[in-house]
């Protein structure tokens, strides 16, 4: 191996690889700040550089801290608590620069044997020995032939590796001897601090003397080399499975003893198979006192998370995931998350239950669309989601507008081509030949068909075509898109928002115009219900009609939501000035009449009296900056999505007169018009950020809460209205 140089780039890349906010060790380093002070990469370099070439380091980066997670709840059997460690951000960036230099030396040589499945850079993972070990299964029971195969765990594996083996596969793969002599100084040092619940629970560290120290990038890698010797004995030893005649042979056999490493033999079992029937025999016998079972025709293994004999217990395992599914999506959806957080709980915990499952056991497109439509259905009832607002934006990303849960059918659909593709790309490697070839609709993939067609796979732009071309659901995608709107911030509710599950739902049902509104019902459900509004008792309840245009609304809930909006815009303004000297939540801040200062003069919602008459003369807010000599009226409406442009151009058409009146009146200052505008629906005009930064205010988190507001208050008394009897 070459000798190892340490760049500012190699730090730069291994800072970008790694998580934001992964927990740190005893440095309290996230990687977020090593990414953010780009300056400190050079000086990480030196410094690592001088930690190599000297082979040691501080005490501080070789020391991690194990917190102890119970399995199960009030136990007090050590055995079932999990040890995670956290290392120190320091010493991971170190060793992941010197994994990426170990893994380009074992690539460049083609060291590592092609059964070591693990860290194998654009592998497929635990999926790959799953199809590749179906395959077998099925060409044994189809062709009645022979077969004897084992599953051997190792106990307690990455705690059990010798340090001294450890040393020596350093030495036999050749890697660098600066390498190798730093790395045997760390692990003397190697040690912990135990932790349970937050306390420390052992007064001094614990000195690691036996096992790969866990939580960095070097450590699977180190493990899988140590390893390496043994498949390299497998592949050499002449046993194995011929998938065809004169193919390459899959290899099993059991470890040497020569790394002192033991057998987990409650974990293990064997499989006898004779002309494709499971036959019955007695557990092997490793002439040590060791027996493992046999596996009957009945019994299972449980390998890589799959249940199987001489193949997978389809039926069995599609239930199991499925129970396991289920209860975890109702644990989401009953949990205290906000609603973009039971997305991501959904996306990251409850839908990897399936998606493991995807192309190794063989589900129909039947069969995942009705997986779809029960998520949804529980989401009905739990609130989350309205039974009839848009599926196609169910499962869009929030940035383009969905709510960004992931659909089974598509993530099933993608990983089948993306695991098929992965291996027709290697079909030129004689293992994967014979895996092809024999492969006649034996698994999903289906590899040997030259007349497979790929299962449909709907994109972004797809789910965004279907959406729009709805009669109902496309209004808001089509107003969304306008060029007069800020599509980014108009979204930012649905991506930052924070909103509760169910009000999240609810506002989405309302965007998707399927609230039952006695319009709705007559024309959409047609029940027959007259389509008089039951607040103002003129014709037409739409849903347009009740949060924009219903005159008994108008002075009260109408009323109400623009002085939300107009709260934050007057507190803010107040805040800027210093005319208040602490902030309160929006919806309990009352504002003055008239707040004054050697700074700014600010009105609230009061007439100004002028020479002649005007009748427009009551703009929401007036400010008077004195240090910047000007005058700002300052006027906020809500309209329907479609009219952001005419009410923006109504406002200031309708204050000009007042604005030269005010200009002459106050000793000539000038006056600028600014229209705020939210629609109901929570779009935001393109021009409202540059308004608010004419009065000095941060546009970004301002119109974010002034969209909050308006959804909010929209949900309210739309729920208020439907409750009135129709």
């Amino acid at each position: 191996m070459d000798p190892v140089i340490i760049t500012p780039d190699d730090v730069a890349e291994a800072v970008r690889r790694a998580p934001n906010w992964k927990s740190p060790g005893l440095d309290g380093l996230h990687h977020y700040w090593l990414k953010g002070f780009v300056v400190c990469h050079a000086v990480l370099a030196r410094q690592f550089q001088e930690a190599l070439d000297q082979k040691s380091l501080p005490s501080l980066f070789t020391t991690g801290i194990t917190h102890l997670v119970p399995k199960d709840r009030d136990t007090i059997d050590p055995s079932k608590y999990r040890p995670i460690t956290c290392l120190p951000t320091i010493y991971k960036t170190l060793t992941s620069i010197l994994s990426a230099r170990i893994t380009r030396h074992l690539n460049s040589n083609q060291v590592m044997s092609r059964a070591q499945n693990g860290c194998q850079g654009g592998g497929r993972g635990t999926k790959e020995p799953l199809l590749i070990d179906a395959v077998i299964g099925k060409v044994v029971k189809r062709n009645r032939r022979n077969l004897s195969a084992a599953w051997i765990d190792y106990k307690k594996a990455f705690d059990s590796v010798p340090h001294t083996w450890l040393k020596r596969v350093l030495e036999l793969y050749k890697v660098d001897f600066t390498v190798r002599d730093f790395l045997g100084q760390c692990m003397e040092q190697w040690s912990t601090i135990l932790c349970h619940l937050g306390e420390r629970m052992t007064a001094a560290e614990n000195h690691i003397r036996r096992g790969i120290f866990q939580g960095d990038c070097l450590s699977p890698i180190w493990f899988c080399l140590s390893l390496n010797p043994l498949s390299t004995l497998l592949e050499g030893s002449g046993r194995g499975f011929q998938l065809r005649r004169g193919g390459t042979k899959v290899t099993h056999l059991f470890y040497s003893n020569s790394i002192k490493m033991e057998l987990g033999t409650d974990k293990c079992a064997v499989l006898h198979v004779e002309r494709g029937r499971v036959a019955n025999s007695e557990g092997i016998d490793l002439s040590i006192p060791i027996n493992i079972r046999t596996l009957s025709e009945a019994e299972t293994y449980r390998y890589l998370g799959m249940s199987q004999n001489i193949g997978v217990d389809e039926a069995g395992m599609k239930q199991s995931v499925c129970d396991v599914f289920y209860a975890r999506l109702t644990k989401v959806l009953n949990s205290l998350l906000s609603g973009v957080n039971k997305t991501h709980a959904y996306n990251g915990w409850v839908m990897p239950v399936l998606m493991y499952t995807f192309g190794i056991l063989r589900w129909t497109q039947t069969e995942l669309n009705a997986l779809d439509r029960k998520v949804r259905t529980i989401m009905t009832s739990h609130r989350m989601h309205h039974p009839r607002s848009s599926v196609m934006r169910l499962h869009l990303p929030r940035k383009h507008g969905g709510r960004g849960f992931l659909s089974a059918l598509t993530m099933h659909n993608r990983e089948v081509c993306s695991l098929r593709n992965y291996f027709l790309t290697r079909a030129d490697d004689p293992y994967y030949r014979d895996v092809i070839s024999c492969d006649k609709g034996l698994t999903p993939l289906s590899l040997a068909n030259e007349q497979w067609q790929d299962p449909a796979v709907q994109c972004i732009s797809d789910r965004e075509a279907v959406w729009k071309e709805k009669e109902l659901h496309g209004r808001f995608y089509k107003a969304l898109h306008e060029p007069f709107v800020d599509t980014v911030a108009s979204l930012h509710w649905l991506r930052f928002g924070d909103l509760f599950g169910e009000t999240e739902g609810f506002v989405c049902a309302i965007q998707d115009q399927v609230i039952k509104t006695n319009n709705y019902r007559r024309y959409i459900l047609k029940d027959g219900a007259v389509d008089i509004c039951r607040a103002c008792r003129h014709p037409g309840e739409s849903l347009r009609h009740v949060i924009s245009g219903c005159s008994a609304l108008s002075n009260s809930e109408y009323l109400h939501r623009h002085n939300l909006v107009a709260r934050i815009l007057h507190q803010e303004l107040a805040l800027k000035y210093g005319l208040v000297d602490r902030k309160l939540p929006y919806y309990k801040y009352l504002p003055e009449a008239v707040l004054e200062n050697d700074r700014a003069r600010l009105y609230w919602d009061r007439a100004i009296i002028t020479d002649r008459t005007i009748l427009a003369n009551k703009p929401d807010i007036v400010l008077m900056d004195r240090a910047q000599s000007r005058i700002f009226l300052v006027d906020i409406t809500i309209p329907y999505d479609e009219n952001l442009v005419k009410a923006e151009t109504d406002k200031v058409t309708k204050y000009l007169d007042l604005a030269h009146e005010v200009t002459g009146m106050w000793g000539g200052l000038p006056t600028e018009i600014i229209p705020v505008v939210v629609s109901a629906n929570g779009l935001i005009p393109v021009s409202l950020p540059g308004y608010l930064r004419r009065l000095g205010l941060r546009d970004g988190p301002l119109q974010a809460q002034m969209q909050k507001a308006v959804l909010l208050d929209t949900a309210r008394f739309v729920r208020r209205f439907l409750s009135l009897s129709p």
